[in-house]
């Protein structure tokens, strides 16, 4: 019996630690998910079977600036937000996902950069690791 309870609590705890290291800036920068709150898209998302990095933003970790980052206006991408085409999500954890967008007209084949939702008004742009 007391190794059967001990096996449950091993468990246990290994389900709280990998909970807790979810919330890890660490862990959304990797997996390329957004943390909730402020501040919280990472430094890396996955698009398009691409991936797209921000010096802007990083989950919070502590090797980047601190904060909201930078917001980039509508006004800087031609207009308004009808100028975009949204083509994917970045998830989040507990909360809803930022969408991500591209400019019209698409381009064809991979994009070298897209623009992800960070808030009302708020784009955070990201451009294509690797090459072409």
């Amino acid at each position: 019996m007391t190794g059967k309870r001990a096996a449950v609590v091993a468990v246990v705890v290994v389900l709280l630690a990998a909970g807790g290291f979810a919330f890890l800036p660490w862990t959304a920068n990797h997996f390329g998910y957004a943390l909730p709150g402020a501040g919280g898209l990472p430094y890396r998302i996955h698009h398009a079977g691409r991936d797209y990095h921000s010096n802007a933003t990083c989950a919070g970790a502590a090797w980047c600036a601190a904060g909201q980052p930078p917001c980039v206006p509508p006004a800087r991408f031609g207009g308004d937000e009808t100028s975009l085409t949204q083509v994917d999500e970045v998830s989040t954890l507990f909360g809803p996902p930022h969408a991500v967008f591209l400019t019209r007209p698409v381009p064809a084949g991979t994009p070298f950069t897209v623009l992800v939702r960070a808030g009302p008004g708020c784009f955070v742009g990201y451009a294509l690791m690797g090459g072409p």
